[in-house]
């Protein structure tokens, strides 16, 4: 190079740094005047034609070094950080990949490389870029907090957290690593980390409201709701305009009960970010749980509208169809759930209750078989295969209860079929409170209540996965009836006491188990009750276990009440109990199973649209022939089926007084 050149090159370069542009300009033009092919001037000229905001001036300038020099990494480098600017991402890569091809230690192009490509969604080549830039430069945080980044996209979050706990080792004040690798540690399960995670990265930011979000959702991954409510609103008044930390708060708020309040943070998410579609759905979830239908309607479809394939809510508008008696628009919303996620178990569990609530046993119990495939539904940990209903003479099989105490007790029907189907030695695995009532059923060798006592099977199979097995019709439903019975010497421990008791006895349940998510609209306030208690010469004897104490302080009030559950162990004993009652009147719980399956009388009080096993409509039962239907003509409407079982109570009683009188007339001396 020409010395004068090259001096006019180092003073310019001078001003350059110094920051004195107009200075460096005008000797740099004064070099490529000289020699029109000098690369460095070219180059620099470049850089400040770009640092003025003269881009397309300075993109020819580079491509003029580079044509000059197309080893000059330092060009190649700077033109792939201007291409990023304008967002040329594939030009911008292929620069930055030239300036690595001709300087191999130039870490920041490696760097820049794999920004590129993460633009471009190369993500395996960005990781591999960045980890060249951290080789030669282990202490660049920047470059672990991408890679993390990256990592996050590619979904390993363990790599993730490794890299991002790098980059706050080298750079302890980078508070955006200590937030993802907060995140990271949340998806891993690691809360109490992540939780330090977090707050590490608050110390930093105290007013990062995307981080105070991050600590909400892990204090509820801890179960701390009211600290996870704490950290949403704090995340609120640091940005009003945070849809997400509202969303969020409404999320946390559900879970806490507080439905009514969180419908006003969803509201204000919506406001917020119109079209935010997980908004729209869990709106539309907490509307169902207070019990406003047709408004969820409206918001799962404008989460559809969103997303058009948002399985989740294609299947929460079939079950709230399903909820409001329209079974056809359930089924199409459960095939457009199916459309949108193939495989998507809850779909076709939607679809098989549909098919059972309809009557059709035949295309409904192969699709209740989905359940076991539903991410809310418990799995069972037996893994011997399952008994298809063949022969297996001289092999044990296995039987075990699911769900709820009512459906081991109105499944248990089909043992007897099962053990002559099955030639096998018998063995039912059950809850405790169940263990002594089915001791009296036919059909099974050996009964166990803990995991423990389980012997070696050759075959398994879940109570009501039967009816599948079996290929039952309607004609196995009522078979064997009564297949319970009430051993003797319970029935004798009631006999005195009950004895004692006036007029017509009736054993009476209005709640069901508060963790059945369909609780809500099968259980009843015993204030409805209080017209049956109007009647005379009634006595009603309290099954109900687990009742609030507000409940059984409202009904001991009446002078016909009295509240047996303290003496009622298990099933057995409320079977022994049931043996001395002219009638059960119950909500659909386990009480009404074991009436019907004991062959008593008994009166169902079922809601708008029933559990499937109910059917659509008629008032006998197609499981138990003893069992009455009492339905609601309306939504919510239990005035009008007490008022139904008012008439038809007054009617049993008057219809007894007759039948004793009678009786008496006749047994005159």
């Amino acid at each position: 190079m020409d010395r004068t050149i090259q001096k006019d090159l180092e003073i310019a370069i001078g001003h350059h740094t110094q920051g004195r542009l107009r200075e460096a300009e005008a000797l740099y033009k004064k070099i490529v005047h000289s020699d029109p092919r000098q690369p460095d001037a070219l180059h620099l000229l470049g850089v400040i034609a770009h640092q003025s905001g003269h881009t397309d001036l300075a993109i020819t300038l580079m491509g003029q070094a580079i044509a000059v020099k197309p080893d000059f990494a330092e060009a190649h480098g700077n033109l792939g950080l201007i291409f990023s600017g304008l967002e040329r991402w594939q030009e911008a890569q292929r620069h930055f990949y030239q300036a690595t091809r001709y300087k191999p230690d130039f870490a920041e192009a490696y760097f820049h490389c794999g920004n590129a490509l993460v633009e471009l969604g190369q993500w395996d080549a960005a990781v591999a870029e960045y980890r060249k830039a951290v080789e030669i430069l282990p202490q660049w945080g920047d470059a672990y907090y991408n890679m993390g980044n990256t990592w996050v996209t590619l979904g390993n979050l363990q790599e993730a957290e490794v890299c991002y706990g790098r980059a706050v080792g080298v750079n302890p004040d980078l508070a955006a690593a200590h937030f993802n690798r907060g995140h990271a540690l949340e998806t891993l399960g690691r809360f109490e980390e992540s939780l330090a995670s977090f707050h590490r990265g608050l110390e930093i930011e105290p007013e990062n409201a995307g981080g105070f979000c991050g600590v909400g959702n892990v204090l509820i991954e801890l179960g701390r709701l009211d600290e996870a409510v704490a950290a949403y609103t704090h995340a609120t008044a640091l940005n009003p305009g945070y849809a997400d930390a509202f969303y969020n708060l409404g999320r946390v708020l559900v879970m806490r009960g507080d439905l009514e309040l969180a419908l006003v943070h969803y509201q204000t998410a919506l406001t917020l970010r119109p079209g935010f579609a997980p908004a729209c759905y869990n709106l539309g979830n907490a509307l169902v749980e207070l019990g406003r239908l047709d408004e969820a309607e409206g918001c799962y479809r404008q989460a559809i509208a969103a997303r058009s394939d948002y399985a989740e809510a294609w299947y929460n508008l079939g079950n709230t169809f399903r909820e409001l008696g329209r079974l056809d628009a359930a089924m199409e919303a459960y095939g457009q759930a199916l459309l949108s996620r193939p495989g998507f178990a809850e779909a076709y569990f939607g679809m098989g209750v549909i098919w059972l609530l309809r009557g059709d046993f035949v295309q409904g119990w192969p699709l209740y078989e989905w359940r076991w495939k539903k991410r809310d539904f418990p799995p069972h940990e037996h893994h011997q295969p399952l008994w298809d209903g063949g022969p297996m003479a001289g092999g044990t099989l296995l039987l075990h209860c699911e769900q709820g105490f009512g459906d081991s007790i109105q499944f248990v029907r089909f043992l007897p079929l099962v053990k002559e189907k099955s030639a096998a030695r018998t063995v039912l695995f059950c809850p405790q409170p169940l263990h002594r009532l089915f001791t009296t059923m036919a059909g099974i060798d050996h009964w166990v209540t803990s995991w423990e006592q389980i012997p070696p099977s050759d075959y398994q199979v879940p109570l009501l996965s039967l009816p599948y097995v079996l290929g039952s019709r309607t004609t196995f439903a009522t078979a064997g009836l009564p297949y319970l019975a009430p051993d003797s010497q319970g029935v004798a421990r009631f006999r005195e006491s009950l004895a004692k008791l006036q007029g017509f006895k009736v054993g009476i349940a209005w709640r069901g188990s508060p963790a059945h998510k369909n609780d809500r609209r099968r259980s009843m306030d015993p204030r409805f009750l209080v017209p049956l208690f109007d009647i005379d010469d009634c006595h009603f004897i309290g099954l109900q276990k687990g009742a609030p104490k507000a409940d059984q302080d409202f009904l001991l009030e009446r002078g016909n009440y009295s509240d047996w559950s303290g003496m009622l162990d298990d099933f057995a004993d409320t079977a022994a109990l049931m043996a001395h009652l002219d009638l059960v009147i119950a909500v659909d719980t386990s009480v009404i199973h074991l009436a019907g399956a004991l062959g008593r009388p008994a009166w169902l009080l079922l809601p708008y649209v029933p559990d499937w096993r109910w059917l659509l409509d008629g008032d006998e039962s197609p499981w138990y022939p003893s069992v009455h239907l009492f339905r609601q003509s309306l939504r919510g409407d239990w005035e009008g089926v007490i008022r139904d079982c008012v008439c038809r109570l007054g009617e049993a009683v008057v219809g007894t007084q007759k039948v004793a009188s009678v009786f008496l007339q006749r047994n005159k001396p």
